[in-house]
C-alpha cells in the first residue's frame, strides 16, 4: 500500500492508452450498450506505473468508470463514479482518513445516490469511502440520456488526466 498523498500524485500523472504497444494520442471506438472496456494506461512522464482504466455499464443501467493503479498480483483503486450502484462507508474513522471524508462515516448510498470514490490508505479495499456526487467536483450529477454517459466519460477522463483522446462513435438504439 501507498499514502493517501502518493494516490493524488498517481492520479494527477499524465496517462495514455496503451494500444498494441504504443502510446495512443487518440482512440476510436463505438458505444454499445452495454458500455463496456478495459483501458491499460501508462504516464509518458512516469512510466513505472500502469493503470487499468475499467468503464462498466450493466444492463441494469449501473454505470461505473474506475482508475486502478495495477501491478502482477494487486489492482489498487484510485478514483471510481458510481451511477446507480450500492455503497456503505466504514463505520470507523482511522488517522489516515482526510477531513472533508469525515461527515460521511457509516453514510449507505442507495442505486438513487450517484457517488464518488476515493482512496483511502489503511483500509481492507482502497475504494472504502465515497461521497455523494451532488458534495464532489466531479460535475456530471445524473445520468438523463445517452448524451450524459459520454459527459461523464469525458469528465471522467480530465480527473485522472487521461490526455489520449477518445473518439467515440454513439450507437443509438
Amino acid at each position: 500500500m501507498f499514502t493517501t498523498n502518493h494516490a493524488e500524485y498517481l492520479l494527477q500523472l499524465e496517462k495514455k492508452v496503451l494500444h498494441n504497444d504504443i502510446l495512443q494520442n487518440e482512440l476510436s471506438f463505438d458505444q454499445k450498450f452495454p458500455f463496456q472496456h478495459k483501458f491499460i494506461l501508462i504516464s509518458p512522464l512516469d512510466n513505472d506505473y500502469t493503470f487499468i482504466y475499467d468503464v462498466n455499464q450493466s444492463s441494469k443501467n449501473q454505470f461505473k468508470l474506475t482508475l486502478y493503479l495495477f501491478d502482477s498480483d494487486t489492482r489498487i483503486g484510485l478514483f471510481r463514479v458510481d451511477f446507480s450502484g450500492q455503497h456503505k462507508n466504514p463505520e470507523t474513522i482511522i488517522d489516515k482518513v482526510p477531513d472533508f471524508l469525515h461527515p460521511y462515516a457509516g453514510m449507505f448510498f442507495n442505486y438513487h445516490q450517484p457517488h464518488v470514490h476515493y482512496y483511502v490508505e489503511g483500509y481492507k479495499t482502497t475504494l472504502d469511502w465515497a461521497i455523494p456526487i451532488t458534495d464532489s467536483r466531479f460535475p456530471i450529477k445524473k445520468i438523463e440520456n445517452e448524451k450524459d454517459i459520454l459527459s461523464v466519460f469525458y469528465e471522467f477522463n480530465k480527473i485522472i488526466n487521461l490526455i489520449t483522446k477518445f473518439l467515440i462513435n454513439p450507437i443509438i438504439l
